[in-house]
């Protein structure tokens, strides 16, 4: 069975030493990038879609929290999750990173496990809401019948994710998946699935 790809993280901070400590945190479970500066941070997040970003407030020219404002205000950044780690220990500090958008702030010297930890469930939790409205989105279909799983997996085809994307989002295997899109093509009679995707319409209100 293929291995499935690991988790993205970017790590954004001005100071090498930190890049370092953090990336040897995580690299054996995440696949890290990072940046040392707050605007190649958010040209970063763009060109690399991470899958959560640890992010230090104290920067020159642009700190963390204008960085986490600006990542907000971008469609295409808007939904990353935003860790900060930082030296600023003040619950005003605290207060301030959560108030631009920020998911969880962490206080350095950092304790590598609890970074891990947090990641994981920020994670899964994301993901929980993304399968949710993946479903939501196609459960009121009526044009052919498929199961839940069926209809959760098809969502994020028509989103344009990949088979490794997939599985690591509703989590299960890349094979696993294969396995219900076969199922899906044929369902439909379609042969792979730009088809598919292209021939299924969602069921317009009101009876149109």
């Amino acid at each position: 069975m293929p291995q499935q790809r690991k988790y993205k993280v970017l790590l954004v901070d001005d100071e090498l030493i930190n890049i370092k400590i953090l990336s040897d945190v995580l690299k054996d479970e995440y696949e890290v990038v990072f940046a040392t500066r707050g605007d190649e941070g958010i040209q970063r997040a763009i060109d690399a879609s991470p899958d959560v970003i640890l992010l230090d407030v104290m920067m020159p020219e642009m700190d963390g929290y204008e960085v986490c404002l600006r990542l907000r205000g971008d469609a295409r950044t808007s939904a990353i999750p935003v860790i900060f780690v930082t030296a600023l220990g003040s619950a005003a500090s605290e207060v301030k990173g959560l108030d631009t958008g920020a998911i969880d702030y962490v206080t350095k010297p950092i304790h590598g496990d609890v970074v891990k930890a947090r990641i994981r469930n920020h994670l899964k939790y994301r993901n929980a809401l993304l399968t949710a409205s993946a479903v939501a989105e196609f459960a009121d279909w009526e044009s052919v019948e498929m199961t839940e799983r069926q209809k959760e997996i098809f969502g994020w085809v028509k989103k344009g994710k990949t088979n490794w994307e997939i599985a690591r989002i509703i989590g299960c295997s890349e094979e696993n998946v294969k396995y219900h899109m076969k199922n899906i093509l044929r369902i439909m009679g379609s042969y792979n699935r730009t088809q598919a995707v292209a021939g299924l319409q969602p069921r317009r209100k009101g009876g149109e």
